[in-house]
């Protein structure tokens, strides 16, 4: 009987430190992700730009689990919440802008370069701290997310990783980190994902085999027409095409004497 009271003791015991250390397993998840912006702004560095770009979309992998870990594991915790933003900002800003620099700017234009990369750093940090204190209450984003900004950035790089850049590049590499910046920043609403339905079983089927197809035979260019997919869906439902279809599929309610 002694025995037994014993084991069940221990066994008290040991579920109550698994849960007590329950907030380690998406807090690790966390750390793999700021692993991998580090690795990313070492592989950029020394001009491994393939290598550079896969350590961000990794990191991008483990930002959509932590969550999803924390949730399953009832984890969430305020430290948690600080944490994944700071490991976001190193590998969706940090190292992004850091990627397009020696990319794009680091032979050309140093200086100038250094300022515009800089002002996408610090776009991305506004949008993760706008994102932890601000609560609407809507399932789409204000702004596009900073993964999905780091996304078009580095797709880029991507698709020409060792391409000699002409100077005129300069001019373009700026306006297109600017514009994304800005797209983190601004009020436009970008879905996020969770609203996202088919209606159709058969032509979720269609697209994901069209999917997997480019992926297989254009992997490079098919990453990058997803991302600029999504970051083009938020100002195109500014439209006013889309604004009065929006309108339109609004039923106003009837009032009764």
């Amino acid at each position: 009987m002694l025995n037994k009271d014993k084991i069940s003791e221990r066994k008290a015991n040991l579920q109550a430190a698994i849960h007590q250390r329950r907030f380690l397993l998406p807090n690790l998840v966390t750390l793999g992700n700021l692993f991998c912006g580090f690795l990313s702004v070492i592989y950029a560095s020394s001009g491994r730009y393939e290598k550079a770009v896969l350590a961000i979309f990794v990191g991008a992998l483990l930002d959509a689990l932590d969550g999803r870990v924390a949730r399953r594991f009832n984890a969430s915790s305020k430290f948690g919440l600080e944490f994944d933003s700071l490991a976001d900002l190193v590998t969706f800003g940090v190292a992004p802008a850091f990627l397009m620099y020696q990319w794009c700017f680091k032979t050309n234009a140093d200086e100038f370069g250094v300022i515009v990369c800089f002002v996408y750093v610090i776009c991305a940090a506004a949008r993760l701290a706008r994102f932890n204190v601000v609560d609407s209450g809507s399932k789409d984003f204000t702004g596009m997310p900073s993964p999905a900004a780091a996304a078009m950035i580095v797709s880029v790089v991507n698709l020409f990783p060792s391409i000699e850049l002409p100077e005129f590049s300069v001019a373009m590499g700026s306006a297109y980190i600017l514009i994304v910046a800005y797209l983190m920043v601004c009020r436009i609403p970008y879905s996020s994902g969770k609203k996202f339905k088919f209606k159709n079983q058969i032509s979720f089927i269609i697209l994901v085999g069209v999917f997997i197809a480019m992926l297989w035979y254009e992997p490079r260019l098919t990453v990058f027409l997803v991302a600029l997919t999504y970051c083009l869906s938020g100002p195109v439902k500014l439209l006013p095409f889309f604004k009065r279809k929006a309108s339109k599929s609004i039923i106003p309610s009837s009032s009764t004497n």
